[in-house]
């Protein structure tokens, strides 16, 4: 039997290996693969160091707004004022996620076992992100609940999402003087069963019918007014009689404190204004793999990184609660 070696490229004989071309190139196919289901990300405010400061933080600078009257006499001079600064710390730590296959896999699978692999992982990186920065998000205090209630457990099955509800948000994101994107809208996150309302009023407009349909947002459907929507399963719920919040229509293993509504599922929609949240990135996502191992056997694939996300600005956003 011919020595197994492992080599740079492509296959050849007996041996494979994964060199640096091809980890860039799967390292592309996962930012590919994640895109169609990134959705939280879209609203973040990123920030990038090659270095983090002691702790493992990233900081972002906020300016506080200059006050005072801006009149002046004609004999006066124009009297100069100081800026003030302070800084939001995001924390980043590091994510994996890794598998492996055999060599014999690679020779006798039917389809790219590696390519198939990296698609896995790109849907696994996209689905963390993108929690990531949504839990960040639902750490705020800021909640109004539909139909004018007090709390969540007034809320009943007809409480459902409505422009009611919408205005509510605007009202207060106004109010606190929350900036839109890019000018012209808030951005709410919802669920399906809330958009099933939503579609039903008047003054929704369907997406296909936007004039200008060159920055859609991914998972955007539609927009009310100067609300912007964007739907997904990712938008949890707090299950009927129960304290358990469900994602993607599991549970996910979390509980809320707030007491059990025995009447309807809560659905915890997000509303929020430019500036929000923040990503913090010291190093992007990136493919991986763990050199030679059993004699070029096994062969394992993994993505790698470092990041976390943290509101800024919790004025800037708001938890909606609806049936």
């Amino acid at each position: 039997m011919a020595s197994k070696m492992n080599i740079a490229g492509s296959d050849s004989g007996d041996n494979i290996q994964l060199d640096n071309v091809i980890l860039d190139a799967f390292s592309q196919e996962i930012l590919f693969q994640a895109q169609p289901n990134l959705r939280f990300e879209s609203v973040a405010v990123p920030r990038t160091e090659l270095n983090v400061m002691p702790g493992n933080t990233i900081k972002f600078l906020r300016y506080n707004a200059l006050d005072g009257d801006s009149a002046i006499a004609e004999t006066a001079e124009i009297e100069t004022d100081s800026m003030e600064t302070s800084t939001i710390e995001i924390a980043v730590s590091e994510h994996a996620k890794a598998v492996r296959v055999s060599e014999f896999l690679l020779r006798s699978a039917m389809t790219d076992t590696l390519g198939d692999a990296a698609t896995l992982l790109g849907q696994h990186y996209a689905d963390r992100r993108d929690s990531l920065v949504r839990d960040e998000l639902l750490t705020n205090t800021n909640v109004i609940y539909a139909d004018d209630n007090a709390n969540r457990a007034a809320l009943v099955d007809t409480d459902t999402f409505n422009v009611d509800a919408v205005r509510a948000a605007v009202e207060t994101l106004a109010t606190a003087k929350a900036p839109k994107f890019e000018l012209d809208a808030y951005v709410a996150f919802i669920h399906p069963h809330q958009a099933r309302y939503l579609r039903k009023d008047s003054d929704w407009v369907n997406v296909n019918l936007y004039g200008d349909t060159s920055n859609i947002l991914n998972g955007e459907i539609g927009r009310i007014e100067d609300v912007r929507f964007v739907q997904t399963t990712k938008v949890p719920y707090v299950k009927i009689n129960t304290q358990d919040i469900y994602s993607d229509g599991v549970d996910s293993g979390a509980n809320t404190a707030v007491a059990a509504n025995s009447a309807t599922d809560v659905y915890l929609s997000i509303v929020l204004g430019d500036y929000a949240v923040g990503l913090a990135e010291s190093l992007p996502v990136e493919m991986r793999d763990n050199g030679v191992e059993d004699f070029g056997r096994k062969h394992s694939l993994a993505y790698y990184g470092i990041w976390g996300a943290g509101l800024i600005e919790e004025a800037h956003a708001l938890i909606v609660e609806t049936a």
